[in-house]
């Protein structure tokens, strides 16, 4: 089965039966792909303009079902849907990554498993979807994929900060010696480094998180220990 026919495959699967091939084909395609076959078009025009649709999409999402929420909670939610991790997440999710068209070194050093790469082509398909179906699809596209409720519930929680919720509760509980060490940090073959935070308390470890970034991790790392001390 050749991947156009297997895109065609997902996009009807959610209900969108694709009149103009070639908008897809474009949404798909990687400069590192155009430079080596002379294709003139990638996907970086319809990324532009999927990331405006995406803006005003999750704004009015958020408007009409966060309704006690002020405009400064919903920026920040709107920030933490648009992301980069989130709309990747959602791109994995979908396994959007096999269908994008790379160049030879991209690749052999797995592109098409970037986050940003996978973010990049998720806008850029909301951006052929738009032009070829209209608005009405673009909203069934984003209720099966980015506004799902459990991604949702998951984009949100990612911007609580738990690393200032742990120093109010050590500061009612007369404790100062919040630290936070990397205790960890690993690089794989495609160079991508996770690290691991441990939060300590004086000589004690309270808890840990493992993040792509430091600042991750120590998010992570205070949740888990605001759990443990809320146990007890």
């Amino acid at each position: 089965m050749d991947s156009i026919k297997t895109l065609k495959e997902l996009m009807a699967s959610l209900g969108i039966e694709i009149k103009d091939m070639d908008l897809y084909d474009e949404a798909l395609t990687h400069n590192s792909w155009a430079n080596e076959t002379g294709n003139s078009k990638t996907y970086q025009r319809l990324e532009f303009l999927g990331d405006a649709i995406l803006q005003m999409k999750v704004s009015e999402y958020l408007f009409g079902n966060f309704v006690t929420f002020n405009e400064g909670s919903l920026t920040k939610y709107r920030s933490a849907m648009v992301r980069e991790e989130s709309l990747s997440f959602v791109a994995k999710n979908l396994d959007l990554g096999k269908y994008i068209k790379l160049g030879i070194g991209e690749i052999n050093s797995k592109g098409h498993e970037k986050a940003s790469m996978l973010c990049d082509v998720f806008e850029s398909l909301t951006a052929a979807i738009y032009l070829d179906q209209g608005l009405e699809k673009v909203n069934s596209w984003l209720e099966q994929t980015l506004f799902k409720v459990d991604n949702v519930t998951h984009f949100i929680e990612q911007t609580h900060d738990y690393k200032s919720e742990l120093q109010e509760l050590i500061q009612l509980d007369n404790r100062n010696e919040l630290e936070y060490k990397v205790i960890d940090k690993v690089t794989n073959d495609y160079n991508q480094t996770t690290f691991k935070v441990a939060v300590m308390i004086g000589s004690k470890i309270y808890g840990t998180g493992e993040g792509q970034n430091k600042k991750a991790a120590e998010q992570l790392a205070a949740k888990s220990a605001i759990s443990k001390m809320k146990k007890g």
